[in-house]
């Protein structure tokens, strides 16, 4: 089955404290930090003032910000936190950008050869019936990565791109009842596939950024096999750790 429709976007309340922790976590306001008072950061996030009140309260409630009366909104911790986006390592090379994507394709196939197993028991063995999900990934509207994700088609023998959200993750969660508890990444340069569009990103063949990300279950179960090519003129790979 064929789409190229834009995802499922989350609510803009939580768009909006998604992009606020990403840019935490890249370093533009510190721990103990005051932000920017809530009319100028509405206005440079372009959203209105009630918008913006809800994505603190949600973020004050998950202990990322303390809002003080009288004195204003600080970054409390990210620490443990676990975010929407916590895993999407893209970030624009000005800053980290909020993660949208448009579905190019969903088809239900045969494991490929070479894939890591998928999913529990004999389901997840070669030639075992997946769901290949291929995606333009955005950055705050700017282009800059396309995906192709597998999962096993275990408890989603049918499955349309309008069920599809900007999150992959939230999917799983949401739909499947699986939740992803960690990830490998593997980072190279490769050549664009060969389903690949100019005219959206990168030409066939033209080399680009590549990473191949295995993501397992709590119970050490392959949820997820993808394959990112990413444009390094617009967008970078970035993995920040602190003790």
């Amino acid at each position: 089955m064929k789409a190229a429709n834009h995802a499922q976007p989350l609510p803009v309340y939580l768009q909006i404290a998604e992009l606020l922790v990403r840019q935490i976590k890249a370093g533009y306001w510190h721990r103990g930090e005051r932000l920017p008072t809530e009319a100028a950061l509405a206005q440079t996030l372009s959203v209105a003032v009630g918008t913006l009140r809800k994505s603190l309260a949600l973020l004050e409630s998950q202990g990322v910000l303390e809002r003080i009366q009288g004195s204003g909104t600080y970054v409390k911790s990210v620490q443990g936190s676990q975010q929407i986006y916590e895993l999407f390592r893209l970030e624009l090379t000005d800053g980290p950008g909020l993660p949208t994507a448009k579905i190019l394709e969903v088809r239900q196939l045969k494991a490929e050869p070479g894939m890591p197993q998928l999913g529990s028991d004999a389901l997840g063995e070669e030639g075992a019936p997946c769901w290949r999900v291929r995606r333009l990934r955005y950055l705050s509207q700017v282009p800059v990565a396309l995906e192709e994700i597998w999962f096993t088609a275990q408890g989603c023998p049918q499955l349309s791109a309008s069920e599809l959200g900007d999150s992959m993750y939230l999917f799983y969660q949401q739909r499947l009842n699986v939740w992803i508890a960690r990830v490998e990444d593997q980072i190279s340069a490769a050549p664009a596939p060969d389903w690949a569009d100019s005219v959206l990103l990168l030409s066939p063949g033209a080399w680009a950024g590549y990473i191949e990300r295995v993501s397992w279950t709590a119970g050490n179960e392959v949820a997820e096999f993808s394959k990112t090519w990413f444009d390094p003129r617009v967008c970078r790979y970035s993995s920040r750790m602190s003790q």
